[in-house]
């Protein structure tokens, strides 16, 4: 006989829980076992963009006597140290013959983005910094990098990057540029050549950056 037999009950059947839970069990393989298996759901992995050594630069569309550049943004770098930057790229611009025009002027040749970091490091503060030369139509033809080492980093790293710090960036950012320019073949990070100007060229060119 079943153990309903001869009972008589009335609402909810109840069953004791282990008999429910291996109820349950056999219902589920069950229908794991007929249903057909569905395909995973694809998880796209975070997005890295590429290095700075990735970028192909393009072939100069004009030759360097004629490019024109504009530095139109240097984003990261403290308002109160942006100035001494762009001075002392436009030193080192004109030392190269570099011809620079006004920021964001639309009738340059190729326009400048630049990105600065300043992060404490073992030695001192890691002047990090990354350019990308963009020509008329939008297109980056460029992107170079480069880090310079300045002084033990405080509680602002910036604080410890000096003149000397921000002159050496400048300079090994023309170098870059020249190079590219000029069809030349870039120069070292480390130990880049730094354009030395005359007495007669150390004056900031006005209004160009």
């Amino acid at each position: 006989m079943g153990f309903l037999s001869g009972t008589k009950r009335t609402g909810t059947l109840r069953l004791p829980g282990a008999v429910l839970a291996i109820a349950l069990a056999s219902v589920l393989a069950a229908c794991q076992s007929t249903a057909p298996a569905r395909p995973k759901a694809a998880v796209a992995g975070p997005t890295v963009p590429a290095p700075p050594e990735a970028t192909q630069p393009a072939v100069p569309a004009v030759s360097a006597d004629m490019a024109t550049f504009s530095f139109d943004q240097i984003k990261g770098v403290p308002t109160n140290k942006q100035d001494e930057l762009a001075r002392a790229i436009a030193k080192h611009a004109q030392a190269r013959n570099l011809r620079l025009v006004r920021r964001t002027d639309p009738s340059a040749t190729y326009h400048v983005w630049g990105y600065l970091s300043a992060v404490g490091g073992d030695v001192g503060t890691n002047v990090t910094y990354v350019w990308d030369i963009i020509d008329q139509s939008g297109n980056r033809v460029l992107r170079f990098s480069g880090i310079e080492i300045a002084g033990a980093a405080g509680n602002d790293p910036w604080n410890s990057v000096d003149g000397t710090a921000l002159d050496t960036v400048a300079a090994r950012t023309v170098e870059d540029v020249y190079a590219w320019i000029n069809r030349l073949p870039r120069p070292a990070t480390a130990g880049a050549p730094t354009a030395k100007a005359s007495a007669t060229e150390t004056i900031p060119l006005a209004g160009t950056l």
